[in-house]
């Protein structure tokens, strides 16, 4: 049942997500005048197709992640109303759609949370404690309040997640709030090999808004979001950062655990999934939008257009580059499965 959760978890959360990312880019192609030639959802053999402006939206029978073709991008070049045929700035922002659909997804799900389960990161009280964790083990338990670590008042998740993940290996007291009194508990954080950061096991509770402050608090969340991304980059150059690389699997993973906490914990995780596909996009890497933008911004400076062709021959070396990384993580996910 489990493996099944999953697998439809993962599907809801990455075509979703995607949906939103090939939308992003149509309706910023429409915007530069760029004509869409097909906009679809799934793979495999077309099940429902309707045609609405010369662009052909399409369902198709395995309806997972979606795809969008827009004229004159892969051949054709100089066909009117193509790719190739608007200037620099109008391609940049073609490609640049996909992150900003994938943004305002985000935007739409946090907002939806917010709203009725509530923001996690704006409490410092103990919403659940993961069974056989250094939490458990020291004594913290559900619904306790967390005052302060070694001496130091926490206003917030993300002060306590600071505070914990500067601790590895030492011992740190954290005083809680309970039934009216309040406890010291020792505990040590270390680094938790599934997550891939230094953690002791606990989730926190919710702080829930208003609509008006819920949308609010979803864009100016989204936007640290952002931070925290970039913020992170450069971890990437370090061994703990390749060793924190989750390919396909460990992200499928992580979606079931959070579906089988309940559909809203799915949601968040697909909210959080978008701004970091968005992102990664972005990065200027060859067979990413970051690629393409790259290369629009070369043409820019040189004042001349790179040729389609050379284009594609290291969009597609890239592409090649990329299947190789994910399949090694994803081997290094299904190791991480088996090896404890």
């Amino acid at each position: 049942m489990q493996i099944i959760v999953t697998i439809l978890a993962f599907v809801f959360s990455f075509t979703l997500a995607t949906l939103f990312h090939e939308g992003g880019h149509m309706l910023a192609a429409a915007a530069s005048h760029t004509q869409t030639e097909e906009f679809g959802l799934g793979f495999g053999r077309t099940v429902w197709s309707r045609t609405w402006r010369g662009t052909v939206f399409k369902i198709n029978a395995l309806p997972i992640l979606a795809y969008v073709k827009i004229k004159g991008m892969e051949s054709n070049y100089d066909a009117p109303d193509g790719f190739y045929t608007k200037g620099w700035w109008a391609r940049l922002f073609t490609m640049v759609g996909g992150m900003l659909g994938n943004l305002v997804l985000a935007f739409l799900i946090f907002s939806i949370v917010f709203s009725t389960l509530g923001d996690p990161r704006a409490s410092t009280k103990v919403g659940t404690v993961t069974p056989s964790s250094l939490a458990e083990a020291a004594g913290l338990k559900a619904g306790d309040n967390i005052l302060a670590i070694d001496g130091v008042p926490m206003k917030d998740f993300d002060q306590i997640s600071a505070a914990v993940q500067a601790s590895e290996n030492k011992q740190i007291d954290i005083r809680v709030a309970r039934n009216g009194s309040q406890v010291d508990i020792l505990v040590t954080p270390a680094l938790d090999a599934n997550l891939g950061y230094v953690a002791i096991g606990y989730g926190p509770g919710f702080v829930r808004y208003n609509p008006f402050k819920a949308v609010w608090r979803a864009l100016t969340f989204t936007g640290e979001y952002i931070v925290t991304y970039i913020k992170a980059l450069p971890l990437l150059f370090t061994k703990r950062g390749i060793q924190s690389l989750t390919g396909p699997i460990g992200i499928a993973r992580m979606t079931g655990e959070a579906a089988m906490s309940g559909f809203m914990s799915l949601l968040w995780l697909t909210g959080i999934i978008s701004v970091a596909i968005g992102l990664t996009q972005l990065l200027p890497i060859p067979a990413l939008d970051g690629g393409w933008v790259l290369f629009l911004l070369a043409e820019a400076v040189i004042r001349r257009r790179i040729s389609p062709e050379r284009q594609g021959t290291i969009q597609s070396i890239g592409l090649f580059v990329l299947l190789g990384m994910m399949v090694l993580i994803s081997i290094k996910d299904v190791a991480g499965i088996f090896i404890r």
